[in-house]
Formats: structure tokens, sequence, C-alpha cells
């Protein structure tokens, strides 16, 4: 047979059978020759055609044997075993029907010298073509199932082949599937009749071409996911050259056998579209046709800037247009738009049962008197130090709850679906949600069991939502941020982070969520290696043993090498998970550089590791198990080890000290400061994170008068492409991250381009982030009226820099951010200067000192 996909068909003497009821044994190829046919329904569909080549090629890939495939009546010899694949007499003989079956149900009945391997499926009778061969060749590969339809038939056949043969699919690369080989290919089929746990289970839904990206720890980073794909893919690039289409078909077969998919209900920020239809023209000429006309009833009041940050959730208006939307939505077949607005692509986006409403990714709400309202209503429930609370939860699920009512008067099957997130988290208190809403709740540090106090806090916040759902009913489902949150807190800082294993708490979670009824997860981000393979595992049957697929996993993927390989990767889990290892002190982030390899990653521990992986390569003994520990290095090892080195290179790296000169009495008037006598602030500005010089570098002078401390920035920009937003951040702005001490607590003072100022307190006020200071005093000069240059005089009282106050003689601490729109910047989705190098927005570890001249 030809080497096709090369998924790393190896010898393995023994087949994992683990857990198989035993039975008769059945032999399928005897000596490398067939032993048994496929037989299809004379019409089958797509799920039943696909699962027949599926298990085709898997088992040609074990021994050698093609099995033929038959349909309808046609004859098989009678020394072959049969294998019945789909609907069709002999399942409708032993009462395995379509009918019979619940949602995603599917059934493997065996007897004598046959199998039976069929499931619900979606009804659609389209011709498949599968040719591994030639993934990159469309024509030869097309109408395969998709995630989203019921394929219960496909299901049971890749149950068969896992566990009735030891296939085991670990990832899409070259050598991430292990086949074993022998020429007799003999079973022992168990019966069963079962459902996957879960009824949703999105882990990924994107162009699957992109799905290594993805998972990979090294994200958006070239230098060092380049290396470890050109590794992985190496033999079916030589085979099938460097196509998309290869690659995207390599991952949807991976996805597929990892049953992802299943019952779409998708939520997220779901009206953004609403500023393209009802705000202004898209920018997108083909997308500009679909705006309907301004209607600022639509959007919130009360705010400065381009555009609202938030629709008014208390206007009848929204609540009509809300309903209309909705109702088109289920009639018509999702969304009409034949180019994608913000968050609205042609077709069924949240699924053709759900609607999804759920507000802007902000809380910065409407400030009408209605709104208002029911705001201030909410103001003290689950306030404190945590993420997810409630202080909007009555304001924004009474919203819902309008729309809901009047979506089900016309479309009484159809669901709307909402998030439970954020300043929305809790079940309301005054409000009775619908029970025609369901809820995904998102369990916003379910990938940092280490945060004890806030993972503890949303664990409660899961099961208030499953009691809550005893008496209403409504579908439960859970957000899930694996592999999201530690990554994102790196890559916004442009540090590395350190590896965020976790498959213990993972397999608890899984538990936990089928235990309260929770019918599904939705993954924002996956973990890498290991943790997405357990992930999917869980999603399928979340009663296995979590230690016996981490066994299964690193014997599959590393031979020889197993044992260091689990070794490293349960310490690097241990590390990750022990909240006794972070930082204690709350003026050290625990998510940014400083705890990553500082306290986590420290030298002694890498060390160690090291030494895990040494050991590792010197037992790898096959060219496929060396290859994988290869990949481990590239993906994971080398990403560490990048990590602790740009670390100490920023320990290293030296720290601005400036003295702001005393100038003449100012009255706290920027624009009657003798900024001749000020302090030149340099013309060094970085990229964030990092070293690297800025492609945009900016000016700035500082001094005080005694009472005011005055800023003067000069960014020499196109003035025009500036972006005012509502709230000042996120862009355009300038950000001053003011303290007393090289931590927490500091203030944070964000100035945009029309002089609009924000004053945050971080860790000043029960060490909680992001409180308003609303009497700051601060006074903004902005001038934009030179076609190139942006010029911001500040004045900032001196008695409100940093906590307590400062006097002539003192030394603050300071850092300056440049946070700049795509427009200006020409970097999507935004860019971040910084003033000190290896800084990122709020990390005040390395601020400059700044004294206050007598």
């Amino acid at each position: 047979m030809s080497r096709s996909m090369l998924s790393a068909i190896v010898s393995i003497a023994v087949c994992w059978l683990h857990g198989l009821v035993a039975g008769a044994e059945l032999t399928l190829t005897r000596d490398g020759q067939p032993a048994a046919a496929i037989i299809l329904d004379e019409r089958p569909v797509r799920a039943a055609q696909f699962a027949a080549f599926e298990l085709q090629w898997h088992v040609k890939a074990i021994s050698g044997a093609t099995l033929p495939i038959l349909r309808g009546n046609a004859s098989a010899p009678e020394v072959h075993v049969k294998l019945y694949v789909g609907d069709g007499p002999r399942a409708q003989a032993i009462g395995l029907t379509q009918g019979a079956f619940q949602l995603q149900e599917y059934a493997i009945r065996s007897g004598a010298n046959e199998i039976v391997l069929v499931g619900k499926d979606a009804g659609d009778l389209a011709e498949v073509k599968y040719d591994l061969d030639a993934l990159g060749d469309g024509q030869k590969n097309f109408n395969w199932p998709g995630f989203w339809e019921e394929r219960g038939t496909l299901h049971a056949v890749h149950d068969f082949l896992r566990d009735g043969c030891g296939v085991r699919w670990f990832n899409p690369t070259d050598t991430g599937t292990v086949i074993p080989r022998h020429p007799t290919l003999t079973v022992n089929p168990r019966d069963l009749r079962r459902a996957p746990t879960f009824r949703y289970r999105q882990a990924f839904d994107g162009n699957a071409e992109s799905y290594d990206r993805y998972v990979s720890i090294w994200g958006r980073r070239e230098e060092g996911f380049k290396p470890w794909e050109s590794a992985a893919y190496s033999d079916s690039r030589g085979r099938q050259g460097d196509n998309w289409l290869v690659r995207r078909l390599q991952s949807t077969l991976f996805l597929l056998r990892q049953k992802n998919g299943g019952e779409k209900c998708v939520a997220n920020h779901s009206l953004y579209h609403y500023y393209e239809l009802f705000w202004r023209p898209s920018k997108n000429e083909a997308a500009a046709k679909y705006f309907v006309g301004k209607r600022p009833e639509l959007f919130a009041q009360g705010y400065e800037g381009d555009q609202p940050p938030q629709m008014c959730y208390t206007s009848r208006a929204l609540v009509e247009q809300v309903t209309q939307e909705a109702r088109d939505y289920f009639d018509k077949g999702g969304y009409p738009y034949k180019v994608v607005l913000s968050n609205a692509p042609l077709g069924y986006k949240w699924g053709d049962k759900f609607f999804c409403i759920e507000p802007m990714d902000n809380a910065s709400f409407c400030k009408c008197p209605e709104c208002q309202k029911l705001i201030v209503q909410g103001k003290d429930y689950g306030v404190g130090e945590h993420f997810s609370t409630g202080i909007h939860s009555d304001y924004m699920f009474n919203f819902v709850n309008e729309v809901s009512r009047e979506v089900k008067k016309s479309h009484p099957d159809k669901n709307i679906v909402t998030l439970a997130y954020g300043t929305h988290a809790w079940v309301p208190k005054a409000v009775r949600l619908d029970p025609y809403v369901a809820v995904q709740f998102c369990f916003a540090c379910d990938g940092a069991p280490w945060l004890r106090s806030e993972y503890v806090h949303e664990l409660g916040l899961v099961k208030a939502w499953a009691e809550e759902a005893k008496t209403s009913k409504r579908p439960l489902y859970a957000w899930c941020y694996y592999g999201h949150m530690y990554r994102a807190f790196a890559d916004n800082g442009n540090f590395h982070c350190f590896p965020g294993f976790f498959a213990h708490a993972i397999a608890d979670e899984m538990k936990l969520y089928k235990r309260l009824g929770y019918r599904g997860t939705f993954h924002c981000g996956l973990p890498p290696e290991v943790d997405t393979y357990v992930t999917f595992r869980l999603m399928d049957n979340a009663d296995l043993n979590v230690d016996k697929v981490l066994d299964e996993y690193f014997t599959g993927m590393y031979g020889a090498a197993a044992a260091p390989m689990k070794k490293l990767y349960l310490g690097i889990e241990k590390v990750y998970c022990d909240p006794k290892l972070r930082p204690t002190d709350k003026r050290v982030a625990a998510t940014g550089v400083e705890a990553a390899w500082g306290y986590l990653g420290t030298a002694e521990r890498m060390v160690e590791f090291g030494k895990l992986m040494d050991e590792a390569r010197a037992r790898a003994a096959t060219e496929r198990d060396k290859l994988n520990v290869e990949l481990f290095d590239l993906g994971i090892w080398k990403y560490m080890r990048t990590g602790r080195a740009k670390y100490q290179e920023r320990v290293s790296a030296p720290i601005p000290s400036v003295t702001a000169p005393s100038v003449p009495d100012a009255g706290g008037d920027a624009t009657q400061v003798e900024w001749e006598k000020a302090a030149p602030l340099g013309d060094k500005w970085f990229d964030r994170g990092g070293s690297t010089p800025a492609s945009r570098q900016f000016t700035g002078r500082i001094a005080h008068d005694g009472k005011w401390l005055y800023l003067e920035m000069v960014d020499p920009c196109d003035t025009a492409k500036l972006v005012v937003s509502p709230g000042v951040s996120c862009f355009d702005d300038w950000e001053f991250f003011f303290s007393g001490q090289r931590s927490l607590p500091n203030r944070q003072f964000l100035v945009g381009p029309t002089g609009m100022v924000v004053a945050l307190l971080n860790g000043e006020v029960n060490w909680r982030m992001y409180v308003p200071l609303e009497e700051h005093g601060i006074e903004v000069v902005s001038d934009t009226s030179a076609p190139d240059k942006w010029v911001s005089r500040i004045a900032i009282p001196l008695k409100e820099v940093v906590p307590g106050g400062a006097k002539a003689g003192d030394t603050v601490f300071l850092n300056i951010i440049r946070v700049s729109s795509p427009g200006v910047s020409g970097q999507y989705p935004f860019s971040i200067t910084t003033w000190v190098s290896h800084t990122t927005v709020h990390e005040v570890d390395r601020s400059a000192s700044i004294m206050l001249e007598k």
C-alpha cells in the first residue's frame, strides 16, 4: 500500500484492548489478505460512506489488506466476516433503526461472523469522495461529514478502530497517529450502545489548517512555530506538497476522529455588527451596502468618542430589532450577509436551534435613567476581588428576557442562548431568567487551578447555575478557557509563559460538568500537547481515568522514552498548578513574566527538566519516537528555554532614571509651563515586552512646580487616523502608570486624543484592579490640529500622582505606554509601545524612577 498521510504507521506488538468484553474472535484479515467485507446500504448517507472509507483505510494500514466495500444486495464470500456499516436492512433487523437512536447515539453489535456499526446519522445522501493519498486534490476529497451534523455511524467505527484494533489519534501530525501492524487482524469486539458524554463538544471550529497554531504554545510567534511545523509535517509535505488543503484535511480528519462537534450551540458577543448596520457604514465597500441607517436610540447613552461602547438594553426599539433579527435568522437559514460583518457571517453561526444575545465585551453600559435603575439595583451583587460578579446580572438578563419572550411566541421550538460572563456571571437575583434561554457559563479561570480563591469562587457559580437549572430545566453549557488565559497574558505582554499543563484539573472539571447536567463545552483556546488530547477524550467520555489516558498518550507517542516524557509533563503540571509556588506578595502579578520565570520556571527547575529531556532523547528507540521527542523539544521545551533566557535579559536590562526639574508655578495650566526647562524623556521607545526599538518613536518632557506634575507627549502620526474610544482605551491613548514603588498599588491615567481622561486605581482598594478614581483633578490640553503630530500636555496634581501624594524631593516611579490603533500603527489589532524596555501594560516592576527636584 502507499505510505499515504504517513500517519506514523508503526510496528507495535500489542493492541490496546483494555476494557473490552470477551466474545467470539473475528478475523478481518489473514496474512495480508482480506477475510471480511464492508457492507453499506444501497443508498448510504454521507456519515456511513465516510465511515466505511475510514474503516477500509485503517484496516489496510494495519494489515496491508483492502477490504471490499459492497452496497445493498451485493454478496460477500461466505468465508468473510460481514462488517455492516450504517443504516440498512441488517441494522434494522436487530432493532438498530434510526428512529430508535437518541441524538448522537451509536451502537456496535457483533454476532456470528458479523459486526454491525451504526448510529444516528444525518440523512444527506451526497456521494463522498475520499482519497487520503491525494489530500491536496479537492476533486478526490469532498462531501465529508460536518462537525455539526449527526454522524453516529462514524463514531461507532472510530470507537471500533480505537478499542478493537488499537488505533490512536493523538494529533494531526505525520507521527501523531499510532496504527499497529498485523498482517492477520483478529478482533474481539465488544457490544455497546452509547452517546458521547457531552452533546456539544466545540474544541475547534475555524479553518482547520490553522488548528496547530491554535493549539501551539508558540501561537503567533513564527520563530518558534515554523520550525516545529516543518518537522511535524516534513513527510506529508514531501509527498503531497506544501498545500493548505492538505493541512486542512489532515486536521479535519483528526477532529472528526476525536468527535469534535455535535449539537451546535455557540454563544459569543453578538451585537458588534449593529455598528455596521445602524451606526455608520463599514469601511469595507462590500459590507457597507448593508448599512440601514443611523439609529442612535439603539445605542448606549452618555459617552464621548467615535461610537458608543454598548447598546441601550432598556430600549424598546432594541428589543424589537433583536427580536426581528432572531426570527429572520431562524426563518431564513441564519444570517443573510454574504460579506462577513463584525460577527455575523452567512448562515447559522450560533446553530440552527439557537440564536445568541450577548453584549459587547466591556462593562461600559448605558447611562440613561432606565438602564441606570437596573444597574444600580445590582451594584452590590457579588462585588469583590473576583472577575465574575453579578453587578449587571439583573440588567443584562432582563434584556435577554424581553427578547426571549417575544421570540418564543413565533418559534417555541428554538432557543435564545447567552453567556453568564464577567459582571453578569451570577444567577440574576431580582429577575427570573426565562427557561427558554440556554446559558453558557464562562469559567474564566478553569485553566488556572492554582488561583484558589478565584477558582473556588467560580466553581461555586458553576454549581449555582446547575442548581437554578434543576427548576428552570434550561440547557446549560460551559465556556472553557483551556490554554487561552495564560497564553493571552503572555502574548499581550510579549513574554513567554510557563506552560499551563493541568490534565488532572481538566478531568475533575469534566466530571463535575457531567454530574451537574451540563450539556457540553465550548473552548476559547486549547492547551498545548497532551492536554488537548485529554480534553477530547474526556468530552467523549468523562468517566475515563485520566492517569490511564496519560499512560496511553505517552506510551503511544514516545515508546521507550515514555517514562521520562511523562515525568517531565507531570513535573511541569505540578509546578504550574501548585498555588504555593506562586507569588504570595499581591504586588507581584501572578500571571506576569516574573511569576513565570522568577517563581515557576526557575533556573534550578529548568536544569531538572533539561535532564529529563536528555534522558528521553537517549531512550527514544525508533525514528518515530525520536521525532516525537524532537517535536516536544521544538514545541514546548525550546519555548521554555527561550522564555527563561528572555527573562534573564529582562532582569539585567537598564531602567531609566530622570530628574523632573522644578519650574515656575503654572497653576495646573499645562499651556503656561516653561517647557524649555522641562527634562526630556529620551528618544528610545520599545515594542512591548522586549528591547526591540519601536518602529514609531515619540518624544516627551516632564517637570513639576511643587503642586502639579506636568508631562508633554508628542506623537508624530497621521492625526486623521486617530481613534477616539468612549472609555479612552483601548486606543488611541497614552497610559501613565505611577506608583510609590516598583509594584502594586499603582495609579493608571489614560489620555485620549480629545483630552478625555480616565483615572484608575490598581491594587489600592482591597487589591482590586481598575477601580475608578472620579475626583482626580487631571487637566489635559490635546492638540491634533496638525496633520502629522498629536501633542498632549497633561497636568496631574501631585497629591493624586501616587497613593498618599508626592512632594518636591520625593521619588516616584513611572512607565508610559502608547496604545495605537491599527490605522495609526499599521499593526493589527493594535500596537503597544513602551518607554521602559521589557514591559507592557500593568507591568510596573521596571518602572523608571522620577526624582522630583526640590
